[in-house]
């Protein structure tokens, strides 16, 4: 871990002219700056499968407890189990990028993804919906009040294309609804093609609202 952690300070030290690492813990926790002053502490882990809740817990046992938990490489997926325990600590989880947007919060225990929370916030206030859970940060369960549940894939793509179908059931296995995360672009029909083969649709935002109402 400490390989890792030094090579994200090195690199806010580097690009990150509004935050200064000032410390670090006996945990090897970073102790991070802003300008205006404001201070948290940054856990940096290195794991390359999928974040599970033996990998996060050790963290928030010791006498200093970080408020942000952030993996490299970025690619790597966290598990639902592995979000759901770090959010109640509480603490938040992410990326070496977010760690620049947790710090403009003021409160970096309670920063959350803006595009993955309007979605959340979407679906659960949804009238048919009952419960939304993390599967993985980008993969929801979601229970409705009428009808079975439904596993929702939101994709970071401008036009969703056949290739980004495959790719998201290679990362993350089972969906049934794999959504654009951008209102703008589109579809393809080869995209919802290799979706329907699948067993699955490919759906905008309001698609989306519409599926989980059926």
């Amino acid at each position: 871990m400490d390989n890792v952690t030094t090579w994200v300070a090195e690199k806010l030290a580097k690009n990150e002219q509004r935050l200064k690492v000032v410390d670090r813990t006996p945990e090897d926790f970073l102790v991070i700056r802003t300008k205006d002053d404001y201070t948290f502490l940054v856990a940096v882990m290195s794991v390359q499968e999928v974040v599970q809740v033996p990998h996060v817990q050790p963290l928030f046992a010791g006498a200093n407890e970080p408020q942000l938990v952030v993996n490299v490489p970025s690619k790597t997926l966290w598990s639902g189990a592995a979000i759901e325990f770090v959010h109640s600590v509480p603490a938040a989880f992410g990326t070496m990028g977010d760690i620049a947007r947790a710090a403009r919060t003021k409160a970096a225990e309670y920063f959350r993804d803006k595009n993955m929370g309007f979605f959340i916030k979407a679906m659960e206030q949804h009238e048919n919906v009952s419960t939304v859970s993390y599967v993985y940060d980008s993969v929801f369960r979601v229970d409705r009040r009428s009808g079975s549940s439904v596993i929702v894939a939101v994709i970071d793509a401008y036009n969703m294309s056949a290739e980004d179908i495959r790719n998201a059931r290679t990362r993350v296995g089972h969906f049934d609804v794999v959504v654009k995360a951008s209102s703008y672009g589109s579809i393809t029909e080869q995209a919802e093609s290799v979706a329907e083969s699948m067993a699955a649709q490919a759906l905008t935002f309001r698609g989306l609202m519409k599926r989980l109402a059926r």
